[in-house]
């Protein structure tokens, strides 16, 4: 129990990751903000193919839906330059401010809820993450109620993508198609969800051997990833299995933040803590 204790309330765990979770994460925004101006008309303007409809669900939700509730075309300009400027922030001030993060999290799923028909499963695990992220602070003189803040957030962190991971695998057990090893093959004959060079490919040996893989590595992630000698190239096979989805089946998002999540599994050697910033 004291271990416990000490665990939670008195160390600082999993210090350069969570520096480097948001660092990767800020810079995970600004791409999403140069791609949101890059589509601004189509996602947010006058000719948007998102349509809306003013309502009130409560004084607190109301906050999430602000941009959502707006008749304003130009509002989402102010929303998505603000979430990039939140993001540089950090990297010049270098330091971390829990109300900058907090105002991230509510620009950036504002933002989302606004064009929320084009989100994938990514976004949503987005909106997790930035929330996660406005707890994460490592600077040995915060207060114990920060420390714990921390600690808590990093293991929420982890534990979510082992979840997603796990659930995705159990629900992959109900597909047929996944069972007999033609999910694959399935999937990129979608031409929405994959590029066209693949199209038209047939089930062959290797797609059968890939779809196990995936099924695999989902339902056994969250017990593997903890094995050391394994770790390391357990890692990299996710890091091309979500190269795969972002690229090949056009799920961009998700692809790439559950890259990022793999921070938290990857052990940092201990001298490279001289690079966290100091309070």
């Amino acid at each position: 129990m004291k271990r416990l204790i000490t665990y939670f309330f008195d160390e600082y765990n999993y210090k350069l990751q969570s520096l480097w979770f948001k660092r990767l994460l800020y810079a995970f925004i600004i791409i999403k903000c140069i791609y949101w101006l890059g589509f601004y008309n189509l996602l947010f303007g006058s000719n948007s193919i998102v349509y809306s409809q003013l309502r009130t669900i409560g004084f607190v939700k109301n906050w999430a839906f602000y941009l959502y509730n707006s008749t304003s075309i130009k509002l989402s300009y102010a929303f998505i330059f603000g979430a990039v400027l939140l993001c540089i922030l950090p990297f010049i001030l270098k330091k971390l401010y829990f109300i900058s993060d907090f105002l991230l999290w509510l620009l950036v799923i504002n933002l989302n809820n606004k064009i929320y028909p084009t989100l994938s499963g990514g976004d949503y695990l987005l909106n997790q993450f930035l929330f996660f992220n406005c707890f994460l602070v490592f600077f040995e003189s915060s207060s114990t109620l920060k420390k714990m803040l921390h600690n808590f957030a990093s293991i929420a962190i982890v534990f979510q993508i082992c979840l997603v991971y796990f659930l995705s695998g159990l629900a992959k057990l109900n597909s047929s198609e996944w069972l007999n090893g033609s999910a694959i093959t399935t999937i990129l004959q979608v031409q929405h969800y994959s590029i066209d060079i693949f199209s038209n490919s047939k089930q062959n040996i290797l797609s059968v051997i890939i779809n196990y893989i995936v099924l695999f590595y989902q339902l056994f992630f969250p017990l593997l990833i903890w094995f050391k000698k394994i770790k390391l190239p357990f890692l990299i096979i996710g890091i091309f299995m979500h190269l795969f989805i972002s690229f090949i089946m056009g799920l961009t998002s998700f692809g790439f933040i559950m890259i990022l999540g793999y921070v938290y599994f990857y052990d940092f050697k201990s001298n490279s803590f001289r690079n966290i910033p100091k309070n």
